[in-house]
């Protein structure tokens, strides 16, 4: 019940999640082996951990407004009307924290819980786990232990047991 008022109620405004869905797109855009961020359902994700995660709505919010402070200074747009060279120039001056210039460490912080929240977001998806090729568990059929090794500690199965739990395949 709780999940589905979470879901329910808004938190980022339509600029913010414009803002978020580009940034996640630019983390983890569209290949050819899988869907992009946004199509994995990423920037809902993010909504809804903040919303589920308070102590991530300050730096968020915080994170948001200081991109586009920065991109109004270097464009004089906000950082969603920009163009996509603009946008990844401006990612490249905060997606490598130690590399970043001092005045860049509150966009880098900022950059790097994007850059958390988004992976978890996908990897956690749909289209992220397609992506890694990861099955699940899946149930085996399990043919005993390997004669050699019975050998080796000289130890044999019982009739009995050979008959009920043992299925050589």
């Amino acid at each position: 019940y709780e999940k589905e008022l979470l879901a329910k109620e808004k938190f980022f405004t339509e600029h913010e999640f414009a803002t978020i869905t580009i940034l996640a797109d630019i983390i983890i855009p569209k290949d050819e082996v899988s869907g992009s961020a946004s199509e994995a359902k990423v920037p809902e994700f993010i909504e809804f951990i903040v919303k589920d995660m308070p102590n991530h709505q300050v730096p968020m919010k915080g994170g948001l407004r200081w991109l586009d402070m920065q991109s109004l200074k270097r464009y004089e747009k906000s950082f969603k009307d920009c163009s996509h060279e603009q946008q990844i120039e401006l990612v490249e001056m905060i997606a490598y924290p130690k590399k970043a210039k001092p005045e860049m460490t509150q966009g880098a912080k900022f950059f790097s819980l994007m850059r958390d929240l988004t992976a978890t977001g996908f990897y956690t998806s749909a289209i992220g786990l397609k992506d890694i090729g990861y099955a699940g568990n899946k149930a085996t059929q399990w043919n005993g232990v390997p004669e050699e090794v019975l050998q080796q500690y000289k130890v044999a199965y019982s009739e009995k047991e050979l008959k009920e739990c043992v299925s050589f395949n």
